[in-house]
């Protein structure tokens, strides 16, 4: 006899929502449309709560920010009194009130100008112009100490900063993290020197909560410029929305799709047929538990006392 010889199984979000329903002892021929609807729904939320139960590392990726962008204005609007800027996120600056930006290329607001209000994305400051405009670049003399970071980011693992002075042969250096708290305790926010921490600050992103500048992380000391050129991050970010759509598929591994089915059933049970629900809750478990154990990087640790000397 003779194997597949391939490894496609790979299963639509609708193929998947049956199997579930199926396993709720519910059969293809009952399935209606509110059927499908709670499903979508079950799908995304089981999706959120596997974002927020671990590192999922078919989700981690790497980010770079450069310290010597000059962002490209994408509007320029003004009332008389406040001019506001708008660029590309993520990954771009922050630029934080009191500091100094110049604006060129508008031909409306060029000028060294003082910050009074910022956002992921968007700068404000006090000019006379008024209507609206696009065009130009903004730039600051040392580079900013905050970056905008992609909403859908999760958390960030490990961060470094890179000297690239020898293109050929750049240097890394690792950079920790730092609680709010910690970073609150620093005297002066604005020295200016080679990163040594980062503080990831996850705000909502402004599309969900208006008045939110969204997730934003900031480095301290403040980089030069000059020391170091990049900033590198790997971070979790959100498994991608589950939906029926042209036969989407949902965003995870071969490993995981048990896990999926029955998390999925056991969600779908409550609602539909609860007599399933307390059989499937441990099947779910177990399976969970299957794939997480399975979703770690294979690497040693070392484990050693700190010895030195004693004299009395």
């Amino acid at each position: 006899m003779t194997t597949s010889g391939t490894y496609n199984f790979d299963p639509s979000l609708g193929e998947l929502v049956l199997y579930a329903y199926n396993l709720c002892e519910i059969r293809n021929t009952a399935i209606a449309q509110e059927h499908m609807e709670v499903a979508r729904m079950a799908s995304n939320m089981l999706l959120s709560t596997w974002s927020n139960r671990g590192v999922n590392l078919w989700t981690v990726d790497l980010e770079q920010v450069s310290f010597s962008q000059t962002p490209t204005i994408l509007t320029i609007t003004g009332n008389g009194s406040t001019a506001t800027l708008t660029y590309a996120t993520p990954n771009t600056p922050v630029y934080t009130v009191g500091l100094q930006i110049t604006v060129a290329g508008t031909g409306v607001v060029d000028g060294v100008q003082t910050v009074t209000a910022s956002s992921n994305g968007s700068v404000s400051f006090a000019s006379s112009y008024a209507g609206s405009s696009t065009g130009g670049t903004i730039s600051t003399t040392v580079p900013a100490g905050t970056y905008s970071v992609n909403p859908n980011t999760v958390v960030i693992l490990d961060a470094y900063v890179t000297t690239t002075t020898s293109t050929t042969q750049p240097i890394d250096r690792i950079i920790l993290p730092v609680s709010r708290t910690e970073y609150a305790s620093y005297p002066n926010k604005l020295q200016v020197g080679y990163p040594t921490v980062f503080w990831f600050d996850r705000l909502i992103d402004a599309s969900r909560s208006a008045g939110s500048p969204g997730p934003q992380v900031t480095l301290w000391p403040v980089p030069d410029g000059t020391s170091s050129q990049l900033l590198k991050y790997y971070r979790v970010r959100q498994i991608q929305d589950s939906n029926f759509t042209s036969g989407q598929t949902v965003e995870m591994p071969y490993l995981w799709m048990e896990a999926y089915a029955y998390a999925l059933a056991h969600r779908l049970s409550i609602i539909w047929n609860p007599q399933k629900t307390l059989l499937l809750k441990p099947l779910a478990d177990e399976a969970y538990q299957i794939a997480a154990d399975q979703n770690v990087e294979t690497a040693q640790q070392y484990i050693s006392p700190q010895l030195s000397g004693y004299y009395r």
